[in-house]
């Protein structure tokens, strides 16, 4: 049962910081051009992750944090790949775009694994 409450807070959180980034974009692509709403999302997706990483590593912290940046990362891949990807658009086109999708998968890895070292070490009176 333990592991089963680890395994869903982690599904929780990637799948949240997938939903609030995707709407983000999505509002983006309606209110402004295309390469603007990839920009804005660029921009807040990390810090989407920063916020939900830190509410994770301060209320759950079930695992460590290069577990968790690449199990959240996997995560938000996953839905990419088979919601975004396969069913709403029909296509893979949006893995050719760095900006758009390889460099967000990046920065979403690099701050829950930074947040989750920051609030371990704060947290062990480092």
């Amino acid at each position: 049962m333990k592991n089963l409450i680890r395994t869903i807070s982690l599904i929780f959180f990637g799948v949240t910081g997938w939903l609030i980034s995707e709407t983000i974009y999505y509002l983006g692509e309606r209110i402004f051009r295309s390469y603007h709403a990839i920009l804005i999302h660029f921009i807040l997706a990390p810090f989407v992750f920063i916020g939900l990483s830190y509410l994770y590593f301060k209320y759950f912290n079930y695992t460590r944090p290069l577990a968790t940046a690449i199990i959240i990362t996997l995560i938000v891949l996953g839905l990419d790949i088979f919601i975004v990807a396969l069913l709403i658009e029909e296509s893979l086109e949006m893995f050719s775009s760095v900006m758009g999708t390889w460099l967000p998968f990046l920065f979403i890895f690099l701050t829950v694994f930074i947040t989750g070292l920051n609030f371990n070490d704060q947290t062990l009176g480092r």
